[in-house]
Formats: structure tokens, C-alpha cells, sequence
């Protein structure tokens, strides 16, 4: 075991490593301010006192965004790592209780997702912790690992196939996909195959962790090619769109069925050999043993399984 240098120590602030935790998860002086309930000019001030100690600016401007350096992503597993032991240390000298929990629990989901997880998600930890705060982060899927090494957040929800020794994996659901349309608007043979719905007009979207394509490339091995008429940034518009206009969209089975559960839109579902999202829980593994994460990630679980009960997928 290393020689703890207490001198070293001594000039350190270790407060500025829960600050530098802050900026990182916020990326932005104010709201790190109003996380660690402190004022901005004290957390400036400690931004100023982090850029001297580690000789980076650690936070920059992009346009009216702020952005880690790349040294300060590389420093904030680590610190995150510390300071979750010292946590871990803490919470360790008592039993975890969640009608006694206290803290925020930052989760990143897609928006479909939470339209369908979030309901059952708060419900239950507001009956079994109530002292928990719950965070969904606006986190781009492309950037969902990135932020959860980062610490950003601590459990992420969707389809992840880039994930590495460091992560923890927990399959949820294999999502089928299915083509949403309005019957008033265009007609759709029962059970259609490729190759009609390659004569139809489809609107596309890409949800949030999709593989680029997959629906594309699964048409291309058939030799077929869709003919999208339109494109959506995201997919929640895409019920909207279809109330109005002559078009298909073909999208995960979870998100068909809550599109036509709230709707007169109809789905019918492809059951194409490759056309399919899994659906996993990821967690950072430096975050295996805290009670409060593992709390959380059960109550996810039992909100996907309540989902899929009821839905009847």
C-alpha cells in the first residue's frame, strides 16, 4: 500500500473535488452553484482554484454552451471513483434504507423511454423513498457513455452496443418493430411483408440508440429499397405527422404500441428475422456496490416488467 502524503494533503481542498464533479455533471457554473447550494461566485472561484491545480481550463465555451476538456473527461472517472468511495464509506457504517435515502439519482433515457418508464419509475420511489430525487438528463444517445464515465449520470436505458469492460449490462427487453399508420389515410394489408411496404411512403426517424440503418439495411437485404418521404429529428413527432398524411412510419414495437394506445393510429407488427432493438440497463461498475444505485436500477427493472406485462409484448 502506498504512503499516504500528508502534507500533500494538507494544501489540498478535497471540496474541490466535489465541485469539479459538479461542473463536470452540469456543465455550467451556475447550476453546479445551485446544485451544491453555494453561490456562483464561489463556485467560479472554484473553478478558478481547479484550472490552477490541474493546469487545464476544465470547463470552456462552444457557442452559449460549456464544454469539458479532454483532460477533464480523462480526470472525471477518476474523481467521481473517489469520491464514490468515500461515499461508500459513509453510507457503509449503516444499513440502507430507502424510506430514508436521501440524494439524486441521475438517469439518462431516451424520449420514448421515459414517456414509458417514468410513470412507474416515480411512483414506486415515491412510495419507497420519497427522499430520493430523480434526474432524467437530456443526454444525446451518441454521448450516454461518454456522460456515464464522466459520472454524469449513473444508469443509462436504450441500446448499447458499444459498451466496454468497465460497464455493467442488464438485457430488458428485445424490441420487434412494427409499421404505424393512420387507416383513414392509407390502407395496409394485414401482416404486410417487405415488399409492399417498399411501394408505400414512409416518414423516418432515428430513436435514440438506434444502429444507423437498421431499418435500411434490413430492406437491402431483401433487395429492397423504402421510399421515405420525410425525415423526423425525433419520434415523438411522428404520431402527429401521421394523423395528417398518407404515410407509414416503421418503428420499435414499443413505441407503436403507445402511439396507438393514445391514437386511432394502427400498427402491425413485422416479424422480420434482424429487424430488432435490444433494450439493456447499463451502470458503471465503480458503482456496483452503492445501495442507492442498485436501489434505483431495481425499480427500473420492475418498471419494464410492468410495462411489458401490460403492454402484452
Amino acid at each position: 500500500m502506498t504512503d499516504i502524503d500528508y502534507a500533500a494533503f494538507r494544501r489540498l481542498d478535497l471540496n474541490l473535488l466535489v465541485a469539479f464533479d459538479a461542473l463536470i455533471a452540469e456543465t455550467s457554473v451556475s447550476r453546479a452553484a445551485g446544485r451544491l447550494c453555494i453561490g456562483q461566485p464561489a463556485m467560479s472561484h472554484a473553478l478558478a482554484r481547479l484550472r490552477e491545480l490541474f493546469g487545464d481550463d476544465i470547463l470552456f465555451r462552444e457557442g452559449a454552451a460549456m464544454r469539458p476538456t479532454p483532460r477533464a473527461l480523462a480526470l472525471a472517472g477518476p474523481i467521481r471513483q473517489v469520491l464514490d468511495d468515500i461515499q461508500q464509506v459513509a453510507r457503509g457504517a449503516q444499513p440502507f434504507d430507502p424510506a430514508e435515502a436521501e440524494g439524486r439519482v441521475r438517469i439518462a433515457l431516451n424520449d420514448p423511454l421515459e414517456a414509458l418508464l417514468l410513470p412507474g419509475l416515480v411512483a414506486r420511489l415515491r412510495a419507497q423513498a420519497p427522499r430520493l430525487t430523480l434526474s432524467v438528463l437530456p443526454v444525446p444517445a451518441s454521448r450516454q457513455l461518454e456522460q456515464l464515465d464522466a459520472g454524469a449520470v449513473s444508469l443509462l436505458v436504450g441500446h448499447h452496443p458499444q459498451v466496454r469492460e468497465v460497464h455493467s449490462q442488464l438485457p430488458l427487453y428485445e424490441s420487434g418493430f412494427s409499421c404505424v399508420f393512420n387507416p383513414a389515410l392509407i390502407e395496409v394489408p394485414p401482416k404486410p411483408d417487405l415488399a409492399a411496404l417498399a411501394r408505400l411512403p414512409h416518414i423516418h426517424t432515428t430513436y435514440a440508440g438506434e444502429p444507423p440503418g437498421v431499418v435500411d439495411r434490413v430492406f437491402k437485404a431483401h433487395g429492397l429499397t423504402r421510399q421515405v418521404v420525410a425525415r423526423s429529428a425525433m419520434p415523438l413527432s411522428i404520431p402527429f405527422v401521421l394523423k395528417r398524411s398518407p404515410l407509414v412510419a416503421i418503428l420499435p414495437d414499443m413505441l407503436a404500441r403507445m402511439f396507438a394506445a393514445h391514437t386511432d393510429l394502427r400498427f402491425e407488427p413485422l416479424p422480420v428475422a434482424g429487424l430488432s432493438l435490444p433494450i439493456s440497463l447499463v451502470s458503471h461498475r465503480r458503482e456496483r456496490s452503492d445501495p442507492l444505485i442498485e436501489f434505483v436500477a431495481r425499480r427500473l427493472v420492475e418498471s419494464v416488467e410492468e410495462w411489458v406485462a401490460a403492454s402484452g409484448a
